[in-house]
């Protein structure tokens, strides 16, 4: 067994599914363990192994992954703390569960703490990690190939960092849709389709992104080269700044960040 699952929700998941379409491992050298009856059904068509509880399995795996609920931790250290081994590396994706609480609760010390986001799904993902100290380069690397599978990688040299980290790339997807949603609302009340707004909109934000980072300038730049003086981006832009969005985004992205360390607590 090369990882186990503790979890198979949208993020477990996708993330099993990066292993197998990146030719990390077969599907058959991934156990995911997911209570829920639904969603093994749901998980069968991929050929992974699959138990509704832990089981001698999880032992053998190099990765063990914990991508249950953060509430739902306490239960799933109960039932896997007796399972590990010392030379298994453990991965974390739950959001505000520190590396103390780990060590504490699974009583285990290879442990890596990453933030990953939804467009993992599509291999699109970006993926921020924190390893113990106590964990070993080969035990890292087995974490990094699993990680690296799922898109883009930033290695952080403090945990606090993940919690920034969660502010900012874990919660993004989520600012993008709720931005995109108000700009396919605007596009329909100029008479566009639901269906051609949504066009509008994903082409606009893909384009924008791929010129971006193809051409590796600041995000401020292109955004002045767009910007012609007394012009249609720069009337939008004035009513933009008028209402002070710049500043209530960042208020935004400063209360998750302190919402990430409450919870971290």
């Amino acid at each position: 067994m090369d990882f186990a699952f503790i979890g198979g929700g949208n993020m477990g998941r996708a993330m099993a599914q990066a292993l197998v379409e990146r030719n990390v491992c077969p599907p058959q050298r991934v156990l995911v363990v997911e209570p829920d009856a639904a969603s093994r059904e749901r998980l069968a068509p991929l050929n992974f192994q699959l138990s509704a509880l832990p089981d001698a399995r999880v032992g053998e795996a190099a990765v063990v992954v914990f991508a249950v609920k953060p509430h739902s931790a306490p239960e799933a250290f109960q039932t896997v703390r007796p399972l590990l081994r010392p030379g298994q590396a453990v991965l974390s994706i739950m959001a505000g569960v520190a590396l103390a609480t780990l060590r504490e609760g699974l009583g285990h010390e290879a442990l890596v703490r990453a933030m990953p986001n939804t467009p993992a799904q599509i291999g699109l993902g970006m993926n921020v990690y924190y390893p113990a100290k106590s964990i070993d380069a080969e035990q890292l690397q087995r974490v990094e190939a699993l990680l690296k599978a799922c898109g883009e990688t930033v290695q952080v040299d403090s945990e606090d960092a993940i919690d920034a980290a969660t502010a900012i790339s874990g919660s993004g997807p989520a600012y993008v849709f709720f931005i995109a949603e108000h700009w396919i609302a605007a596009a329909r009340e100029l008479g566009f389709s639901e269906e051609d707004a949504t066009l509008l909109v994903q082409q606009t934000l893909l384009g924008a992104t791929e010129l971006w980072k193809r051409q590796g300038v600041p995000a401020a730049t292109l955004r002045e080269q767009v910007t012609s003086k007394g012009g249609t981006t720069a009337a939008a832009l004035e009513v933009f700044n008028d209402g002070a969005l710049g500043e209530t985004f960042k208020q935004g992205v400063e209360r998750a960040y302190a919402r990430a360390k409450e919870l971290s607590g």
